[in-house]
This record gives structure tokens, sequence and C-alpha cells, in this order.
């Protein structure tokens, strides 16, 4: 039997409304008309529901010009570090009494089940309340200045400026909870901002631009336009007046925005792909083990940046694990995003469907052992099966390449040794899951792998107050914590001569 697309019945009044507008770009603090438009597509079903705009160079030179003159004026420039936290508070409060509407419009745009969109609008009012304690914390410091000058007296100390005008790129995978990884952070350093949602998933983003103004930021503060990435992000990351890029995507388009970016020696932090490996030890929780492994590959259909698409799993267990998650996953429904009974939604569009598709074609043709027994489901809309697969080799595309869909490789190890080399074995570096009940194995594994983050005995999450980001080509630079918001900002060393 087929599966449905979504059925819209369920929508809110809201939602319907704000679907059926043919949206332009935010520029200003105005509305303004897009010169071209780009249909919206809703994954579960492959149908047009609505319009975005299609952002020209014309449209992000305004955009950046605006956000240029809202930086240097003195209403921004000028606010008190109390004042920013209270309009990133704001604009939090109106994110949590609107979560319904933003998670119906995540639902339809991206495909993701309703319940999973939810927590993703929880999560990013959740960043935006951690980032807004820090304005009045942002501070340099002072230094004892001893020259070898007779009679000559020194005060030196630092000061921490907002880097200026901030070209935000975010990914169609958790659209609004990716853009408040950048919008956060960069208001509450000072900056301003303009941000370009994936042309696959804009309509949370456009939202959100009526709750900025309802908020009360001044007009320029936060900027959005639409449009392909050829289009409107090049535009952007190519324009002199914008001082730092913050892009979260696939490796080979940051490799692309990192190269236009170096003509103008912009700030640049990359979140880029992964191909994160979970390793499960043979005195691993077991049951707990398997839930979370297919948890971290599973969930949003694997379309996420952390997933852990490859799993090693000590030989002595191996069998008991790998059996486990292929029944899980042959246990998940597929469906609709509105569809309550939904674990599992479609994938973003027709091609991410036809390349997740063909990995796993070619896996099985060169020897791979499917392990999960659901066929290819029928529908209209991009969805499909999750997939474990074995006998799979170290060197193959299905183990060395980012497929971005609910496919994982497993693979059997002997040693603690074998597991990390296996681990490490990968250009990407974003991150690791590790399950073992041994803490002195824990503590030997953690510095030996080459990644940015690793979980121990849990299904990786982001939080607000820890950093998100990666190594070797899965990027640089900080998303969230500390070293987030410092990402936004520049050290200015002042020395002055006291007598």
């Amino acid at each position: 039997m087929a599966i449905p697309g979504n059925d819209y019945t369920r929508l809110s009044r809201p939602a319907r409304e704000f679907i059926d507008r043919t949206h332009g770009h935010f520029i200003g603090g105005e509305w303004v008309t897009a010169s071209s438009t780009i249909p919206v597509i809703d994954p579960s079903n492959a149908q047009s529901i609505s319009a975005i705009g299609g952002g020209s160079e014309a449209e992000v030179n305004a955009a950046v010009e605006a956000a240029h003159a809202a930086f240097h004026g003195d209403v921004w420039r000028g606010l008190a570090p109390l004042e920013r936290e209270r309009l990133l508070l704001r604009l939090a409060a109106l994110i949590e009494a609107n979560a319904g509407l933003l998670a119906e419009l995540e639902t339809v745009d991206n495909g993701m089940p309703l319940g999973f969109a939810n927590i993703n609008i929880g999560g990013a009012a959740g960043v935006l309340r951690y980032m807004a304690g820090w304005p009045s914390r942002i501070a340099g410091e002072t230094v004892d200045v001893k020259m070898p000058f007779p009679g000559s007296q020194f005060f030196g100390y630092t000061s921490r400026e907002p880097v200026g005008v901030v070209g935000a790129i975010v990914p169609w995978n958790v659209p609004l909870m990716m853009a408040m990884w950048k919008l956060a952070p960069a208001l509450a350093a000072g900056c301003t901002v303009v941000l370009k949602p994936a042309e696959d998933a804009s309509l949370t983003a456009l939202a959100l631009a009526g709750l900025i103004a309802e908020a009360g930021f001044p007009r320029g503060v936060v900027n959005i336009v639409t449009g392909l990435g050829r289009d409107a992000g090049q535009a952007l990351v190519s324009h002199p007046l914008v001082a730092k890029i913050s892009f979260t995507g696939s490796t080979a388009t940051g490799k692309l925005i990192n190269r236009l970016a170096t003509d103008s020696l912009k700030k640049v932090t990359l979140e880029l792909g992964g191909k994160s490996p979970t390793l499960v030890f043979d005195d691993a929780n077991l049951e707990q083990a398997i839930a979370g492994a297919a948890n971290a590959i599973f969930t949003n259909s694997g379309q996420i940046c952390v997933a852990g698409s490859r799993l090693y799993v000590q030989r002595k267990v191996f069998e008991q694990v790998a059996e486990g998650i292929a029944r899980h996953a042959d246990s998940l429904v597929l469906g609709a995003g509105l569809d309550p009974a939904s674990q599992l939604g479609p994938l973003i569009n027709a091609r991410q469907l036809d390349q997740v598709q063909g990995y796993v074609s070619r896996a099985c043709a060169g020897g791979a052992s499917l392990l999960t027994r659901r066929e290819a489901p029928e529908a209209e809309g991009y969805f499909a099966a999750p997939v474990v697969l074995a006998d799979v080799r170290q060197g193959d595309p299905l183990v060395q390449e980012e497929i971005f869909g609910p496919v994982l490789a497993v693979l059997p190890f002997d040693d603690m040794e074998e597991a990390i080399a296996l681990a490490n074995d990968s250009r990407y570096g974003l991150a690791a899951c590790l399950w073992s009940g041994s803490v002195s194995r824990v503590h030997q594994v953690i510095p030996r792998l080459k990644c940015g983050k690793v979980s121990v005995n849990t299904a990786g999450f982001p939080y607000p107050a820890l950093p998100e980001g990666g190594t070797k080509q899965s990027g640089f630079g900080r998303d969230l914590g500390r070293e987030g918001l410092e990402g936004y900002l520049d050290t200015k060393t002042v020395l002055i001569q006291a007598s």
C-alpha cells in the first residue's frame, strides 16, 4: 500500500494561511516583493504548496547594505547589552508562543515528523535563551604593561567587539534550529545579519522574520533573502561589506565558500559533512546501545550532520547488535510528517532520494548483505526505507562517503586499537558515539578519536552551552557555547602611555 502524503486538514488556520502566500524577502525591516519565485515542494507528496523568492545579486546587495547601515547606526550599536538580552529573550518567548505554527511549517516544508519538529522549535528557543545571557558578559582584560623606558607608565587592555555584518547560510535538514545557531550568537555579540536559508526549506525562516519585527529588533539588524545557492548564496559570500560567513552544509559547498571568502579575507565558520562512527564494545549495555545506535542514524531519516552512519561492533556481539538494529529499523513507521503515527518522514527531494537509493544499490551489487527486510515503499513523495548493511569493506563508498539518508553500514572489530583506527579512517571528523561499560576504556578512546564531539553511552544531541563543530573535512570554527559566540567577536588591543 502506498504511503499517503500530508493531510492538510490537520493544519491550523494560521499555517494554512501562511503557506497560501507567495513570499518575498525581509530587507531593512520591510517585506520586499521578489523579482522571481521558487516553488515550495512538500516532500511527502512532491506537490508545490507555496512559493518563495529567488533572491538575486541586487536583492542580496540591498540586504547587506541594510545590515551595514544598521550595524553602524546609533539605534543598534548604541543599544545597551541588557537591551540586546531583552530583545533575544522576547524573540525566544515569541517562538515558544508560536511553536505550533512553526512546527507545522517545518513539517510540510522539510518532511520531518511533527513531533521531531516540535523538539527542534523548542531547541531553537533554547539557543536564544542561552545566548541572551552573553551580551552583558562580553569583556576584555587588563594587562600589566612594564616597559624599560625610564619614567614612563603604560596601561594596556583588550576589548571585544562585534565583527560587523554576518552572512549566515543554513541547510534544509533542521532549518529553524540551524538558523538560530547562527542568528543567536551573532545578535548577542552585536553583529547584524543577512540570513540565506536553504531553497528547499525556507518557510520557518520567513515566519521568523515576522517574529523578529514583533520582538522590536531595529530595522536592518536581521535581513532574510531566500534563493538558490549559486545566486543569493554566492552573492552574499562575495559581498565586500560582509565581514563573516557562517555556513552549515556539505563539504563541497563549504570548500567553495572558503575559496570565495578568501578574496576579501572574511572570517569563516564552516560546519560541514560527516560520516560519524558509532563504536559498540562487548561490555556495553547492548539493549541501550542498539536503540542508541539506531536513533543516531535513523532520526530525521538520517538527514543530520552528525548521523552515526558507520557502526563498528566488537566481534563477540556483532551478530546480536547488527540483528537488533535491523529489526529496530524494520519496525519504524514511515509516513507523512503530519500523521501522528509517523516515525520517519520523507527525504527532502527527489535528488536526495536518488542519491540514497544509488548508494544502497551499488553496495548490494558489490556484495553487501542487506539485513533489513523492508522493500522500497510506494509513495508519491520521497520516502526511503531505513537500511542496515553488513559485509561491506572499510574502503567502500558506503563507509567513506556521506549519504545523508537512513543507511547504516555495520562492520566488526576485534580490539580497542582496531576500533580507533577504523573510526579515524575517514576524511571527516565531526562526531562519534562510544558505547562501553568500562570507564577506563572510555577515557582511553575519547582523546584518540579525531572529531569535534564524542557522545558516550548516548546518541549525541546538541546542547546550547556545548560547542558543535568538526575537524578535518568536517570544517572549522564552532557553533553554540562560548566558542560559538567568540566567532562573532574581534579582539582589539589598546596601549596607553599614562606618563
